[in-house]
């Protein structure tokens, strides 16, 4: 069946965009056939430690985004067990999730910070795009 191994990446996918934030590199350069998946996803501490790396997050904002990154992820979570919606469905709540929770930090960040979290958002959705058109998915 196709469909279940592409939720499998869009899955992959949507929670690479934070969650696999700055590990897409190096596990690119390392270990270029092992994709990301739930069960391998770090925590959120860990989430928000690669984040301050490039970010210089404050231990405040470290404080305030560490809920919203676990919050994030028990809702990708919860969604992707969710087998009764369509995948078109989960793909589009999947969206809101990460809008939703990415508008949270934001509103954290500085304006240098908001641009720095912007550009990397987008390399790693080119790392990514990269990755699936590799057929570096995940297995399903």
């Amino acid at each position: 069946m196709k469909q279940p191994c592409t939720l499998i990446r869009l899955s992959a996918l949507t929670l690479g965009l934070l969650l696999f934030l700055h590990q897409a590199p190096l596990a690119a350069q390392s270990a270029p056939a092992a994709a990301p998946s739930a069960a391998s996803a770090p925590t959120p501490e860990q989430v928000v430690d690669k984040m301050s790396e490039k970010l210089s997050l404050t231990a405040d904002q470290k404080a305030k985004i560490t809920p919203i990154i676990a919050d994030r992820q028990s809702k990708l979570k919860a969604l992707e067990a969710n087998t009764s919606l369509p995948r078109a469905q989960r793909a589009r709540q999947a969206r809101t999730i990460f809008t939703e929770s990415d508008a949270k930090i934001e509103a954290l960040l500085t304006p240098e910070q908001q641009q720095k979290y912007t550009q990397l958002k987008e390399e790693t959705r080119e790392q990514l795009r990269q990755r699936a058109q590799q057929g570096g998915g995940g297995s399903g």
